[in-house]
């Protein structure tokens, strides 16, 4: 096996566990949010509370839906041996950045670049 077939299963492995971990919490989330819904409310200082966390509880899921998204791709791209390269300049993403963002998608400058575009 190759140095950089076995750093992208070693990478495969990391974007799995990930996976697993965000579609357990997602999961516990769910449960929680579909637990509180079917819960007696009291006055209107509760209803509030669960409303709020209720929003809390999306905001999370709908971040943590992105960041699965991102490690499906990765998780593609590892299966075409395209992994580790920037979306944006096509240039190679260092392995620092892939160890801290398995999945990221762009290196460090397209990465800023876009944030900047942004505001």
């Amino acid at each position: 096996m190759n140095k950089s077939k076995k750093n992208f299963d070693n990478f495969k492995k990391i974007l799995i566990q990930k996976k697993t971990e965000l579609l357990n919490k997602t999961n516990s989330v769910q449960r929680e949010i579909d637990d509180n819904l079917y819960s007696n409310v009291g006055d209107e200082i509760d209803t509030a509370s669960h409303n709020s966390e209720k929003e809390m509880y999306f905001e999370l899921v709908a971040s943590d839906k992105i960041t699965l998204d991102s490690i499906n791709c990765a998780i593609a791209k590892i299966e075409r041996l395209n992994y580790g390269k920037c979306e944006y300049c096509n240039s190679i993403i260092p392995n620092e950045r892939l160890k801290a963002i398995p999945w990221t998608r762009y290196c460090i400058q397209c990465q800023e670049e876009i944030e900047n575009s942004k505001k």
